[in-house]
């Protein structure tokens, strides 16, 4: 079944080549399209492996964007890249006896809006689980649909453009799915220096109206280690929405150079009801996992952003008996910040969750999956920290 999706999928990406005739440097100007939609090329990534080392990866690279927007309005944008893993490398994977692959991906999107522009590199976007195939090369997919909502808050052109960096966190599973001799391990790509260089997509999104004023960053401070509560209103099946204290850590760095990468790094808990955790119980519930996307208020050289990021959230325990305590945030992305300044961070007005208990035996409950909303009551101070850029 897999292998049919995966050729359907192909034929859809081969046929959108065709007919829009896409060379490797793709560029929709502003007096394209109404709508944008799916604009795709052809990406040659070079990509570093254990014990085979640095090997081609071609792939169909996708972006999905609104053709245009509108000041204060979240726009969603979806990457899917669709590549083809070269022969050295399918044969190694078989030498290990990998018979199906999987795992999540940093994919880079790089982000323009008058004076700023910045690379986010975003975690935790699905591989989808493939098998190795006897013979030929193996592909390797990766979907993010929504990769990131954003908001701006002054008028002109937003440019979303590929970036230069993905990583691939693999993991490889024999036909019995144990893990094979190398576990899960890490593939950094870049895209490939040729000459002429290759250029990946760029799409300008128009954005109609005037200024409106953003969302408060709060009392920002250098970046440092970040530990405080707020207060959040959610609504958790089983229970009426309701007030509950956050507890909010991580690490914000305090300084950075322009062109290099800053990590940093919050996370988000928040306290269960005895109601929802008494539901999790009565259905054998283990543990409790699932995907988010957060709210992160960004500031560069003059504008404001709302970032919507979405991921996976870790997995937590669900007890035999009492309370429990759930997190919320997915994985922190990366920040490439290309001119010199200061990057400001700041926690955003709402985090939605979509969650799935599982039995101990890793087998879904009768409850299925449901989805828990918390939003950051108001009068309260969400700052993070600021990074200076040098």
């Amino acid at each position: 079944m897999k292998r049919n999706v995966l050729r359907r999928l192909g034929r859809r990406v081969a046929s959108m080549v065709a007919v829009t005739g896409l060379a490797a440097g793709v560029m929709v100007g502003a007096g394209g399209p109404a709508s944008a939609g799916v604009v795709t090329t052809t990406i040659v990534y070079r990509c570093t492996w254990p014990s085979v080392g640095a090997q081609d990866m071609s792939a169909t690279v996708s972006l999905d964007v609104p053709g245009s927007g509108a000041v204060g309005t979240r726009m969603l944008i979806g990457v899917q890249i669709a590549g083809l893993l070269n022969q050295n490398v399918s044969n190694f994977l078989r030498a290990v006896q990998a018979a199906s692959l999987s795992g999540t991906a940093t994919i880079d999107l790089g982000i323009s809006h008058n004076s700023s522009a910045f690379t986010l590199g975003v975690p935790g976007q699905t591989i989808a689980q493939t098998p190795v195939n006897p013979t030929g090369m193996v592909p390797v997919n990766i979907t993010a649909s929504p990769f990131l909502g954003l908001i701006a808050y002054t008028p002109g052109d937003v440019v979303v453009k590929t970036g230069q960096q993905i990583t691939l966190r693999m993991d490889t599973r024999k036909a019995d799915g144990t893990p094979t001799a190398l576990g899960a391990f890490n593939v950094p790509c870049t895209v490939k220096v040729t000459t002429p260089p290759q250029q990946g997509i760029t799409v300008p999104i128009p954005l109609s109206g005037t200024a409106v004023t953003p969302p408060s960053l709060g009392t920002q401070v250098p970046g440092g280690t970040v530990n405080k509560t707020l207060t959040y209103n959610c609504a958790f099946p089983g229970s009426t929405a309701a007030n509950y204290t956050g507890t909010v850590t991580g690490s914000i760095p305090a300084s950075g150079a322009h062109g290099a990468r800053l990590l940093p790094n919050v996370a988000l808990t928040v306290p269960a009801p005895a109601t929802f955790t008494n539901v999790l119980q009565a259905n054998a519930a283990a543990s409790l996992s699932g995907k988010s996307t957060m709210d992160i208020l960004a500031a560069n050289a003059g504008e404001v952003f709302t970032l919507g990021i979405p991921g996976p959230v870790p997995s937590a325990s669900v007890p035999a008996s009492g309370t429990m305590t759930v997190p919320l945030f997915p994985a922190t992305p990366n920040v490439l910040v290309q001119s010199a300044g200061s990057f400001a961070l700041a926690l955003g007005s709402q985090v939605k969750d979509t969650m799935t208990p599982l039995k101990a035996d890793g087998s879904p409950t009768s409850l299925g999956s449901f989805d828990v909303t918390c939003t950051l009551n108001t009068g309260q101070d969400p700052a993070l920290g600021t990074i200076t850029i040098t």
